[in-house]
């Protein structure tokens, strides 16, 4: 599997993750300050956001991934995602948003991991 495969594959898991609740995913892949910035402006940690998960106040119930675009640079990478999520956040009711997410990643010690997630409309 290539650089951009592997990039590819953990911006899936963090939505699979995030729809199954799957927090063991979420702690590995997400980097110890990890900061995720919500549509709204609204900034959250790593704990903050898996705690949203958790909890239920970020609800995810599906995800339909439209385009992923990947640069790589040294140990950094960015991704730009375009996903159609199926989710009620913050006590939205439930329906389908266009969500383009801006991804950093880094690579620790051989290993990619996701540090910031900007998240927008498309």
């Amino acid at each position: 599997m290539n650089e951009k495969e592997i990039l590819k594959e953990l911006y899936i898991k963090l939505c699979d993750a995030s729809i199954t609740k799957n927090l063991d995913i979420l702690e590995e892949i997400l980097s110890d300050d990890y900061i995720l910035v919500h549509m709204t402006g609204r900034k959250q940690t790593k704990q903050e956001y898996i705690d949203s998960v958790k909890n239920g106040e970020l609800k995810y119930f599906k995800s339909i991934h439209e385009n992923i675009e990947i640069k790589i640079n040294g140990n950094e990478a960015i991704l730009i995602g375009k996903t159609k999520i199926l989710a009620s956040p913050f006590g939205f009711s439930k329906s389908w948003w266009n969500l383009k997410q801006e991804i950093l990643f880094i690579k620790e010690n051989e290993k990619w991991i996701i540090k910031k997630s900007k998240a927008e409309s498309y």
